[in-house]
């Protein structure tokens, strides 16, 4: 591995110092946004309080510049991260970098060993984290911009399919238990008991696609590494720890993998189903992290090995767009509403049993939600490779389709950008039910909300390309 290494980059600076100078310009850069113990950590029904730091939280970002265009990107070490901060981060990037919001990527990892943002379930975002994080965003874009330096640029796929399983399963007649509302009309199961007879089928598909985006400077040292997965995260923590999750520990690998210092930066692809557990077979027994570990590793070993293969250049078309779209709420009616309530009546959290705690999301829902949102997707192009980009947690065939309509041959995926808008379902989804379709601040937009988002995706991809 040693030798393989040193030959990758070795000729690769050979190749790039002797084309001379370079007309794109890149920088990268990492920010901490680790929070204070005793933090609200979000990714459960309940509250989880933050006792210990196993690894600390980052927002990792890039600038690229072609002498025309300024595009910026960077994940968040964050389960969930609503408009109103991202905003904030975009309006701190303007003033500072002159970047337009429209070319501003920003988007969450999706760990959920990571402080709120905002509130999910129990656990309420702390405005003075809030407050700073979105300084701490335009803070690391801030930075990009300044360590900008000629550079080269290379994109291209791998393939991955050990590590994702759909998570929505058919199960047999009579097994599906009633959702929190009381209903048994769910056709689909999510995280069945692992190994269950009861199992039937899965209910959708995965994508195994590596993206993989490699920045190197002239001198054949890389910049930074952007990379999409679809996979919705690993857990797998201690109790109260604080930690980016896989996310963090590819970033780890990636670095041993190439023994040169540079921003790793691992993006969520299309992963609302999509998890690492093959519940067909019974589920293994693992410590703390241990699968968190096995699983960045054997990722980063592919992303390792599609960027040795990359070609690079430095004459690179730079463009974005980005449209705002409106959608309706799915919000509760008053019969649910007045059964909400009278569940709860006056008992105080926090609940333990899932149907108080929906009916707490149907009564805070009815209070303070809108009967009309609007959120953004947002689309990319780097060359000749394409990227797409979601409000939430979008199921996996949003993202396989519109790579299939893409007229980039390569067009990466980002979920949770620029906006937290919950699950998105595919309409089939929302028919079958199960856990991402049950209303919630989780989970809330109209049913065609996926074949709109994916039009729009679809459409700015074309324009781009």
């Amino acid at each position: 591995m040693q030798i393989s290494r040193r030959n990758f980059l070795g000729t690769l600076a050979s190749a790039q110092i002797a084309r001379g100078q370079s007309k794109l310009k890149a920088g990268a850069a990492m920010v901490n946004i680790t929070p204070t113990l005793g933090s609200s950590l979000a990714g459960n029904m309940r509250d989880v309080i933050a006792t210990e730091v196993h690894d600390e939280l980052h927002v990792r970002g890039l600038v690229l510049e072609n002498g025309k265009t300024r595009i910026a990107m960077a994940t968040i070490d964050s389960c969930a991260v609503p408009r109103t901060i991202l905003d904030r981060a975009k309006d701190l990037i303007a003033q500072h970098t002159s970047i337009p919001a429209s070319h501003v990527l920003l988007s969450a990892t999706h760990s959920h060993s990571a402080p709120a943002a905002t509130h999910l379930f129990q656990s309420q975002a702390d405005p003075k984290y809030t407050d700073l994080l979105a300084v701490k965003i335009a803070d690391c874009v801030r930075l990009c911009v300044t360590r900008l330096q000629p550079a080269r640029l290379g994109y291209g796929t791998g393939r991955e399919e050990r590590l994702v399983f759909n998570r929505r399963y058919y199960m047999k007649p009579g097994t599906i238990p009633a959702d929190p509302f009381g209903r048994t009309t769910d056709r689909v199961l999510m995280n069945p008991p692992a190994g269950s007879p009861n199992i039937d089928r899965v209910a959708g598909p995965t994508d195994p696609e590596v993206a993989v985006l490699a920045i190197h400077g002239l001198d054949g040292n890389p910049i930074a590494v952007y990379s999409s997965y679809a996979l919705h995260y690993t857990g797998g923590v201690g109790p109260g720890h604080i930690s980016a999750d896989y996310f963090g520990l590819w970033a780890e690998a990636m670095l041993k993998l190439a023994g040169k210092q540079f921003v790793p930066i691992l993006a969520n692809a299309c992963s609302g189903n999509i998890n690492g557990i093959n519940f067909r077979v019974p589920a293994p027994r693992r410590g703390p992290y241990e699968m968190m570990r096995s699983y960045a590793e054997t990722l980063a070993a592919e992303a390792f090995r599609v960027w040795r293969g990359l070609e690079f250049k430095d004459d690179i078309e730079l463009a974005a767009s980005i449209e705002e779209l409106p959608f309706e709420t799915r919000l509760p009616p008053g019969s649910d509403l007045d059964a909400a309530k009278k569940l709860i009546g006056f008992k105080q959290g926090p609940y333990a049993d899932r149907s108080e705690i929906y009916a707490r999301e149907t009564v805070l829902m009815a209070e303070s939600y809108p009967a009309h949102v609007k959120s953004f997707v947002q689309a990319m192009r780097i060359g000749s490779m394409g990227v797409a980009t979601y409000p939430g947690e979008a199921f996996v065939e949003l993202g396989l389709e519109a790579k299939s309509k893409s007229p980039f041959k390569t067009t990466m995926m980002v979920e949770l950008a620029n906006d937290y808008r919950g699950y998105i379902p595919t309409v089939e989804g929302h028919e079958l039910g199960g856990y991402e379709t049950w209303r919630a601040k989780s989970s809330y937009l109209e049913k065609q909300a996926a074949p709109r988002m994916v039009a729009s995706a679809v459409r700015q991809l074309g324009m781009l390309g």
